[in-house]
């Protein structure tokens, strides 16, 4: 299936900001295709090294139905 991607990360001071623009994989999950990219651990909760990422299938214009990470 084919996923977009945007990465974020947050401060105290700044809060959230995206990191670069929206990135585009193929893959057979949203968690793998966070994964394929960075090959860092990821979790849905936790603490995490302020690094984000939201997955979004293709076929949600809306990008409504996406998935949340955090990258450990």
């Amino acid at each position: 299936m084919h996923y977009s991607l945007q990465f974020f990360t947050w401060t105290p001071k700044q809060g959230v900001h995206q990191v670069g623009s929206a990135v585009e994989v193929n893959a057979i999950s949203p968690k793998l295709a966070a994964t394929t990219l960075l090959g860092v651990r990821l979790d849905e909760a936790g603490a995490a090294r302020k690094l984000a990422v939201r997955v979004w299938s293709d076929s949600d214009d809306c990008k409504a139905d996406c998935a949340c990470y955090y990258y450990h």
